[in-house]
């Protein structure tokens, strides 16, 4: 055997990444972002983290999105870890009923565990999502699928990036119907201090995403 073959023999195999783009890697953070927010109060370190972010450009498409972002920030300049905390406990979760839902089959149906619960799940196992066997968020829950699209887009451990085309069906299917209307709530109710902010800010967003794939289409 040659010294060529030896070398080859032991070389490592070459894998390649899907390159994503710079606004890519923007939209996934930002999905990341409402992900968090909405999967439970947020704690001092992601209050600082946005608080000091640097503001984003205020062109005339991007600019009621700058607007949300600048009034995070500060909000998360100002709020206690602890009002948040409690806001969140008394918003989402509650006492039996909670006053506001978080889940596309309350909003799309008035019900919990409906059909478009179960077209989240047939959609998931489609793409070769399993349910965590320790995770107790069901999977039409905001946070959820706004994590979905984080991976959809940039992948993760063991997912490659979905195509655009993937990335606006479920979108489309699944966040599109139901967003406006669950944000909307979340902004109109009397008991709501920081998430409205926090609300406007998640709606700003995904009216972008939704204009945005009607334009690609």
């Amino acid at each position: 055997m040659s010294d060529h073959d030896n070398t080859d023999a032991g070389a490592a195999p070459v894998s390649f990444r899907t390159w994503i783009s710079p606004e890519d890697h923007g939209r996934a953070n930002f999905y990341a972002l409402i992900s968090r927010l909405f999967a439970d109060a947020p704690d001092a370190a992601l209050l600082r983290a946005i608080a000091g972010s640097p503001p984003l450009a205020t062109d005339d498409d991007g600019m009621p999105l700058a607007l949300a972002w600048s009034r995070l920030m500060a909000a998360c300049t100002v709020v206690d870890v602890d009002a948040a905390a409690a806001e969140y406990e008394t918003l989402f979760v509650g006492v039996g009923k909670s006053p506001l839902n978080l889940h596309a089959s309350h909003h799309l149906t008035g019900f919990m565990m409906e059909q478009p619960l179960a077209d989240v799940r047939t959609a998931l196992a489609t793409l070769g999502f399993a349910r965590v066997g320790a995770q107790t968020m069901v999977e039409d829950h905001l946070s959820a699928l706004c994590e979905v699209m984080r991976l959809l887009i940039v992948g993760g451990s063991g997912v490659e990036p979905a195509p655009l085309a993937v990335q606006r069906r479920f979108f489309e299917a699944h966040i599109a119907p139901w967003f406006d209307q669950c944000c909307a709530a979340i902004a109109e109710s009397s008991l709501a201090n920081f998430y409205r902010v926090v609300a406007q800010f998640t709606c700003n967003c995904l009216q972008i995403e939704r204009e945005a794939f009607a334009i690609g289409e």
